[in-house]
């Protein structure tokens, strides 16, 4: 008994050039970049604005340590931003290779 001929139905993948494959692999870095910087941005806030006055208030740490390291983790955070803010640009920037890959295929 043989297998039956099976019809494959759709765009055929062969037509992605590594031109293509390199594109895309650029849009997805750019994923994780996003990914990357809004844990950083959101652990730094969370630390910033969160944690170290509640620390502060319930005398687990300093006063003044609080004051010293609540800034420098706000400059974390707005340079997380701004990373993050980056990539999202650079992501919608790089989007145009998916509908160009879909279009071509479809003929």
């Amino acid at each position: 008994m043989s297998a039956p001929n099976t019809v494959m139905t759709g765009p055929d993948p062969a037509f992605i050039t590594s031109a293509d494959w390199a594109a895309i692999s650029n849009l997805l870095s750019t994923l994780w970049q996003i990914l990357g910087s809004a844990l950083g941005f959101g652990g730094s806030m969370l630390l910033a604005h969160g944690m170290i006055p509640s620390l502060v208030s319930s005398r687990d740490i300093p006063a003044e340590l609080g004051r010293k390291v609540r800034l420098p983790l706000y400059i974390t955070g707005a340079a997380f931003l701004a990373m993050g803010l980056l990539s999202a640009y650079q992501f919608a920037d790089r989007l145009g290779v998916i509908t160009g890959i879909y279009y071509r295929g479809a003929q």
